[in-house]
Parts: C-alpha cells; sequence; structure tokens
C-alpha cells in the first residue's frame, strides 16, 4: 500500500481560479461520481516529502532556492490528458517551459534526480477510459484560459481528518528579480 507524503510543496493559482477548477471537478463529479483529486484544491505539485524528517532536512534548501527563484505570470489555456487515468488543464507552452524547468530545477538543488516533469494542475485522476470519454465530452467546448503570477511555493500539511492537504503551513517568496520575457522579443 503507497503511503500519502505528509508533505506537499506546491504552487497556487488565484482564489477565484481555484473556486474556477472546483467546480469544473463538482460537474465532472456529478457525472461520473467518486475519482482522485476530486475534492483537493488547484495546485501544481512541485515536490511531496514523506515525513518531518525529510523536511526538515531540505527546509534550508528550499529557503535558499527561493532567493533567487524568478516570479513569472504563467498562462493556462487547454484541458489535456494523461492517457485514460488523468484530466488536467495544460499551461500554455512558455509557462509549460518556465514550469518544468523551475521544478526539475529545483528538484536538482535538493539533490534529487527527476527524469521528466510535465507541470499541470489535475481535474481528475485515476479514471478509466470510459470515465475519461465522459471528462473530454463533458469539456470539450469548454473555454480554459486564465493566468497568474507564480511567485511563490505553498507547503501544505496532510490533514488526516479532512483526508486532503488542507494545512497550509509556510510560504516561500520568490525574491529573484523578474527578467525581460524573452519569448516576446
Amino acid at each position: 500500500m503507497n503511503t500519502i507524503p505528509l508533505y506537499s510543496l506546491v504552487v497556487f493559482p488565484t482564489p477565484g481560479q481555484s473556486d474556477l477548477i472546483k467546480s469544473y471537478k463538482q460537474k465532472l463529479q456529478n457525472l461520473i461520481d467518486c475519482f482522485g483529486s476530486a475534492n483537493a484544491a488547484a495546485h501544481i505539485t512541485v515536490k511531496n516529502f514523506d515525513d518531518e524528517a525529510s523536511l526538515i532536512l531540505h527546509h534550508s534548501q528550499i529557503i535558499e532556492f527561493c532567493k533567487t527563484a524568478i516570479p513569472y505570470t504563467i498562462a493556462f489555456n487547454s484541458f489535456d490528458s494523461f492517457g485514460d487515468r488523468t484530466f488536467f488543464i495544460a499551461p500554455d507552452n512558455n509557462s509549460k517551459k518556465y514550469l518544468d524547468k523551475l521544478i526539475f530545477d529545483f528538484n536538482q538543488h535538493l539533490g534529487f534526480k527527476l527524469s521528466k516533469v510535465n507541470a499541470h494542475m489535475s481535474i481528475a485522476r485515476g479514471l478509466d477510459e470510459e470515465k475519461m470519454k465522459v471528462a473530454c465530452e463533458l469539456f470539450k467546448n469548454t473555454t480554459v484560459d486564465f493566468e497568474f503570477v507564480c511567485d511563490a511555493f505553498y507547503l501544505r500539511k496532510f490533514n488526516n481528518q479532512t483526508k486532503q492537504y488542507s494545512d497550509i503551513i509556510e510560504k516561500f517568496i520568490f525574491e529573484g528579480k523578474p527578467q525581460p520575457d524573452l519569448f516576446s522579443l
């Protein structure tokens, strides 16, 4: 049995965008019942820490990384899926490059090796082929188009009562100076 990591480091959209994504999850849940991430707050996962010892070991490295991390406006503009298992909202190409590099560099800074990064915001996980068809059909005419400044990591702790990462325990603000957007030059 897989154990749930105690801590999760994430990027959050704005509260209004979180509410929008929650409404998407509720619409889908009304049609297919329960699915993975149905009750999870909208987020982009950066790194999970299995236990307090692991977090303590890396806490100063998180702070150090965020001192040089550069804020960037990221945009999400489409629905997509990983096979028949995960339905999600995808970032646009420039935002995907930024997020993937941010997550890769962060994990490398902590000494973890990642073979691939694929930043996204899950709507539903653990679907089967039929449930994926329902999700795709439900959102095929829905336009998704929002952006926010990615300027911090949030550390969440798993709450055994809510069975969610509902306890936000720390915010790590990016202190790097924003650079001109090289993609728009």
